[in-house]
């Protein structure tokens, strides 16, 4: 065991709670007290928004002055939070006449906890289902390394070599998997995950907050537009949703993504509604759509467009409303445009465009898009099987919306449904709904991938229950239909539970059941509920150190046998990896594969021992794909440059790895001709590592 987990894991807990305290400090100076205290779900809306951007904004200026050391990171957060509290307590103290008759109303944040629970309390059986369901992906994310394929191929790979580097250096890859290029607003909340315990134990958590992020703003738009008393339904609806579930506790940023598109939408038709604009809802709404639009690739078109139709469906004080406008847009672009500036910079073009037609959107004919294979789709019957999650493979690969599709259909006729007095608004929705549903189409990816509109459900059901709950349907009912589509999405989640998952969730049901058995237990509870919660933290990093140790020992098997929303081809090069765990120490890989370098990130071992890396195999060595003809470094192969290579790096181990049914890279055949240099130390069916040994 390393005792040094015990560390990380307090480091972890401190760091977010840090993290999300700014957020809270922050939405607090933007709305205003009274407002938070009026209004708990914008506060609670607005103070995820406000606690990603200023993580992502803090990450950015370090990352890009070349600073982005944890030890220079939480110092400055703890200053920004210091700073929030001063500035907090200067406003108080302004106000302290107007002030006087709220003396006895208790502080926002916790009226807001209040508020938590009591909507909790009010569909108790919603909630438990949500709780079971994320709850349980959590508890597999905590027990299992990172193993889906977005997540080993590129988002954790930025993060981590950010790590390593302190920069945000445009990661090195061979043609054509140049991730390096890609906006990766996601990838800099994730470093703040990995930071403070320099290891992958608590990634799988990262993006938890954006999924209550999603629940909250979706449940915000359908009140905004009627939902007064059904709204919850809509967090609950979204949630639940497979594609959210089953992606909870990976590192794919769809919703990342659509937290941030669906928080704007909500800040949005707050301004939108305000005869004369509101500001605070403008800024927070900017930031959203900043946070979104640095990504991913369709992050500017979906923020592009949702900003668009909110100043189209806006009316009236606009000599206002363009300052309100300008100041969303300003911080819409200091969040949202470095990764683009950065690609500019480097001669790439914003999109890198250059590089592989990595742009967006693409031909949409392109062969591998939905819309390319639509006809062949619809005689076969697998856009069906696609949408609802049925897969051929014994595996869960995307899955589909599930029985909710049905809803998403009807979306389609919001404008058409809704009073004279929500048009508007809705059709501002209608729009959103339809773009996202083309992107889904045409990006070419083959198969459908509902994680793309997965902003476009959210709106969707938020719409629906609006217009269901103004046309006087019965709210009860509404929370039956939506009771049995949330059972039946626990249907679609079918890939296995590993063990430990389901000892913990007994554990906790066994509690559960105590307190829900016994009054006096459960009045114990309430009175040391500070107490327990800080004892129960303390417990958890006290067992940081056993999760560390069954962490490591599990890698391998775990990376060879299991899958969270994708089956990979790690499980091929998984002994590989486990190798390098038991025997690397802490000296830097060289790894190539054919046909491309997807999984580099497995090398770098579970706490970062290694730095794992591309090394060039030409006598030029730029470390820059633009530099290339189509950004493939792999032109004007040398045999004899490619080791001088190597050791301008320092790497000590080679890791060549190829895909079943392909050659091994032509780095394989240069090793095993040149024993004095390379020595092989480990071999099978798809992976071979050989050290290199000192030159003569």
């Amino acid at each position: 065991m390393d005792p040094g987990d015990a560390w990380g894991a307090a480091a972890t807990v401190h760091t977010v709670g840090l993290v999300l305290v700014a957020g809270v400090q922050l939405a607090q100076l933007l709305l205003g007290r009274e407002r938070c205290r009026r209004d708990a779900l914008g506060f609670a809306v607005a103070a995820l928004v406000a606690a990603t951007a200023q993580a992502v904004l803090v990450a950015i200026v370090l990352g890009a002055s070349g600073t982005l050391w944890f030890g220079v990171a939480l110092p400055l957060e703890a200053l920004l939070v210091a700073a929030l509290t001063v500035l907090e307590r200067r406003r108080a103290r302004r106000a302290a006449p107007a002030a006087a008759t709220a003396a006895a109303a208790p502080p926002p944040l916790r009226l807001l906890a209040a508020r938590f629970v009591e909507r909790l309390r009010e569909h108790p059986f919603l909630a438990v289902i949500a709780a079971d369901a994320i709850g349980s992906e959590a508890l597999r994310g905590l027990l299992r390394p990172p193993l889906s394929w977005d997540s080993l191929s590129y988002h954790l790979f930025l993060a981590a070599t950010w790590l390593q580097d302190h920069a945000l250096s445009i990661v090195f890859n061979m043609f054509p998997t140049l991730y390096g290029y890609f906006p990766a607003n996601g990838s800099l909340w994730l470093w703040w995950w990995m930071a403070p315990s320099h290891s992958e134990l608590y990634v799988n958590l990262a993006f938890l907050p954006q999924c209550l992020l999603l629940g909250l703003a979706t449940g915000g738009v359908a009140r905004e537009l009627g939902a007064r008393r059904s709204w919850p339904l809509a967090a609950y609806l979204v949630l639940l949703c497979p594609p959210v579930v089953r992606f909870a506790a990976t590192q794919y940023v769809d919703i990342f993504l659509a937290a941030m598109l669906v928080a704007a939408a909500y800040f949005g038709l707050l301004w939108m509604r305000a005869p004369g604009g509101d500001a605070a809802a403008a800024a927070v709404g900017g930031l959203a759509l900043g946070v979104a639009a640095g990504t991913k690739i369709q992050g500017p078109v979906l923020a592009a467009a949702l900003a668009v139709a909110l100043a189209a469906g806006a009316s009236g004080a606009w000599k206002i409303r363009r300052r309100q406008a300008a100041l969303a847009l300003l911080l819409a672009a200091l969040l949202g445009s470095y990764f683009y500036l950065r690609n500019l910079a480097a001669g790439a073009g914003a999109l890198a465009r250059t590089c592989n037609d990595l742009g967006f959107p693409g031909p949409a004919f392109r062969n591998a898009s939905v819309l390319a294979n639509l006809l062949p789709k619809l005689k076969d019957g697998s856009l069906l099987d696609e949408l609802l999650g049925f897969t051929a493979q014994p595996v869960a690969l995307e899955l589909g919306i599930g029985p909710q599709v049905v809803l998403l259909a009807a979306a389609f006729a919001l404008p058409w449904l809704a009073p004279a007095g929500r048009r508007r608004p809705l059709l501002v929705l209608w729009s959103q709904i339809l773009i996202q549903v083309v992107l889904v189409l045409i990006v070419p990816i083959g198969a459908l991938a509902p994680r793309f509109a997965i902003t476009a459900l959210g709106l969707g059901f938020a719409g629906l229950l609006a217009v269901a709950e103004e046309r006087g349907r019965s709210v009860p009912a509404l929370l039956v239909l939506g009771a049995a589509l949330l059972g039946q999405d626990l249907l679609m989640l079918h890939a296995t539970m590993p063990r430990g998952v389901r000892v913990l969730v007994a554990l906790a049901d066994g509690v559960a059941a105590a307190l829900a058995l016994s009054p006096g237990l459960r009045a114990r509870a309430r009175r040391h509920l500070a107490t327990l919660a800080a004892a129960a933290v303390a417990a958890l990093c006290l067992a940081a150190p056993w999760l560390g140790s069954f962490r490591a020992a599990d890698r391998t098997r775990a990376l060879g046998t299991e899958y969270t929303a994708n089956e990979t081809q790690a499980m091929y090069f998984a002994r590989a990896w486990g190798w390098l765990d038991a025997n690397g120490d802490r000296g830097t890989v060289a790894v190539a594969s054919n046909p491309a370098n997807f999984f580099v990130y497995p090398a770098m071992g579970m706490r970062f021992e290694r730095r794992a890396l591309y090394v060039n195999v030409n006598r030029r060595d730029v470390r820059r794909a633009v530099a290339y003809e189509r950004c493939d470094p792999r032109t004007e192969q040398d045999p004899d440059a490619w080791p001088a290579n190597l050791e301008k790096l320092e790497v000590r181990w080679v890791l060549l790895m190829h895909f079943w049914g392909q050659p091994p890279p032509v780095e394989a055949a240069w090793a095993a001709a040149r024993p004095d240099r390379f020595a092989l130390r480990y071999a099978d069916s798809s992976a071979q590592i050989y050290e290199l040994l000192p030159g003569r």
